[in-house]
Formats: structure tokens, sequence, C-alpha cells
């Protein structure tokens, strides 16, 4: 496995870049969450979560979104307030829009978001990469512009075809077509370091992305 990360860090790194926008910036959230409100405000019409999940610090509370997709919600164990929110495609065509503007889960590769960038983001070393059963997950971060301490992170998913092609001949494999969005998380620059560490790589001319608009799906059992 260690190897495979090898490979894939030397293809990927060079890849670290986002859509940036030319509107105004607004208010970023996923689903009309908030990050550092709290979490009581943000659930005021939620139904019951389907799960919890922890994994060291971390606590996940997940529910399943009217559109098929998943949110996540964990929150800072010093101050109680949401620290970190994932939506999850689901797989389902009316859970395509994201809210991050112009992208589709399913649809926008590695490659379209590359293509809308302005200069190359930074990855959390411990968070590069993530392999599973349905394929391999890659993990392109950057800071939000005007919103001080939030990470916005994209979530592009290879399958697990081109993924066992990737092991076996990497060069067979055009990684930024082959990953396409799968998930969109934001959270608190110092929460995420607190799950993800520190440590970061980060592309030349580095600078915060823009962000411009929200979508809001109802949430279900």
């Amino acid at each position: 496995m260690r190897l495979f990360t090898s490979i894939i860090a030397r293809r990927v790194l060079p890849a670290f870049g986002f859509l940036t926008l030319t509107a105004e910036t607004q208010a970023q959230t996923l689903n009309g969450i908030r990050i550092r409100e709290e979490i009581t405000t943000a659930l005021r019409t939620a139904e019951k979560p389907i799960s919890k999940v922890a994994a060291g610090p971390h606590e996940e509370v997940r529910w399943r979104l009217s559109d098929g997709n998943k949110l996540a919600l964990a929150t800072d164990p010093v101050n109680g307030r949401i620290a970190y929110a994932e939506e999850t495609w689901g797989g389902r065509p009316d859970g395509k829009p994201a809210d991050f503007p112009g992208s589709r889960y399913g649809e926008t590769t590695l490659a379209d978001i590359r293509m809308h960038a302005e200069n190359n983001g930074f990855a959390f070393v411990e968070r590069l990469l993530d392999e599973k059963p349905d394929g391999l997950r890659l993990f392109n971060a950057y800071e939000v512009e005007n919103s001080p301490g939030l990470v916005v992170t994209f979530v592009t998913r290879m399958s697990t075809r081109d993924t066992q092609r990737l092991k076996g001949k990497p060069e067979s494999v055009d990684i930024n077509r082959a990953a396409k969005l799968d998930g969109i998380i934001l959270g608190d620059a110092r929460y995420l370091e607190g799950i993800w560490g520190q440590a970061k790589l980060k592309g030349k001319n580095y600078k915060p992305i823009r962000w411009a608009s929200a979508r809001k799906v109802a949430l279900k059992p």
C-alpha cells in the first residue's frame, strides 16, 4: 500500500487546483449547515440521524438527505459548535447538483476542476488518499476566501476498476479524468488539523478559493 500511495502522490500532487469564481462571496454552507453554528440551530427541522461513527477524536452524526445523498456533522469538543460537515453523493441523478457552484457529483472530474483553477491548492498529508471497496478517493483542500479558518475539501473518487489498473500499470490511467467528484467537506481549519494532522502539501502560488452560492436539500429519516 505504501508503494501504491507513493505512486498516486507523485501523479496527483501536481493536480491540486479548484474552481475559482467571479461572483461575490457569500456565506458557505452544505445543505444550509454552517461551520461554527450551534448544532441545535442547524438541526431544528432534522429527523433522527441514521448513524453515529467515531474515529479517534472525530465523531460523525450522519443523516440521509431527500435526494439520496448523505450528510455527516461533527462538533468541536471544546465549544460544541459544528466544526465539520460532509456531503457524500448517494448515486442518484437528483443528488448530482453540488453546493459548490458549477460542480456536479459523479460528473465533475479532477480535470474539470483543474481547468477552472487559478492556482494550486493543498493536501493534508494524513488525508491525501483513502482506498475503499468501491474505489480510491482523493482529497483536495482549499481555504475559503474571506472566511478565516474555513476549509473546503473536494473528494473525488476513482472506480474500483481504474484503481486496480492504476496499481498494476499506473501509466494506463489518467487520474485527472478518472477521478470524479464524490463529496464535499467543510471544516474548521483547527479542527481538521486535530483529526488529519498539521502536515500539509501546498502548491505553488497558492491562494484561497472563492465560493458564491449554496443549495439546500431537506433531511429525512
